[in-house]
């Protein structure tokens, strides 16, 4: 999505496609949420398209990079890192996700990093997180919208 034209950003910023992106980018760093759009979005098209001095750094969701494909592009020189902290074999939604992380990717240690998913797991995000929790059960309870709501239920009194 564009920068609205009054954002000072948006005089800094190139809007490009993807795949122009992706074959002048040393670092390709993953933030996505997983949707139909973005589920393998790094495939082996993609991944094609990338310089093979890139290194391609997932934190966004498991199943936004068919990690097959990234065994592949290691092993043939398209890739030249891989780093993440989410995995497809953590995406519970998904049917058929894999058990684990396919072991030809754990051969290159050298060329990949794996670290668990440790975004929140410090106490004051944590205590923030419950905080916020409790806030909107309280919210709704009141028959109110919670502050965090992701759809906008009518609430009870005006039902």
């Amino acid at each position: 999505m564009p920068l609205p034209a009054d954002d000072p950003l948006a005089r800094q910023v190139t809007r490009v496609e993807l795949a122009e992106l992706l074959g002048c980018s040393d670092y390709v760093v993953l933030l996505a949420p997983l949707t139909p759009d973005t589920y393998h979005l790094m495939d082996r098209r993609r991944l094609a398209l990338c310089k093979p001095s890139a290194r391609l750094i997932n934190v966004g969701r498991g199943s936004v990079v068919d990690e097959e494909a990234v065994c592949e592009a290691l092993n043939s020189g398209r890739l030249a890192g891989y780093a993440a902290d989410v995995f497809a074999m953590e995406d519970w939604a998904l049917p058929g996700r894999p058990d684990g992380i396919p072991l030809r990717l754990l051969a290159w240690e050298d060329r990949t990093l794996f670290t668990p998913h440790l975004v929140s797991a410090v106490d004051d995000v944590r205590r923030a997180i419950s905080l916020s929790a409790a806030r909107s059960v309280l919210q709704a309870l009141r028959s109110e919208i919670p502050d965090n709501a992701v759809n906008r239920p009518t609430p009870r009194a005006q039902r």
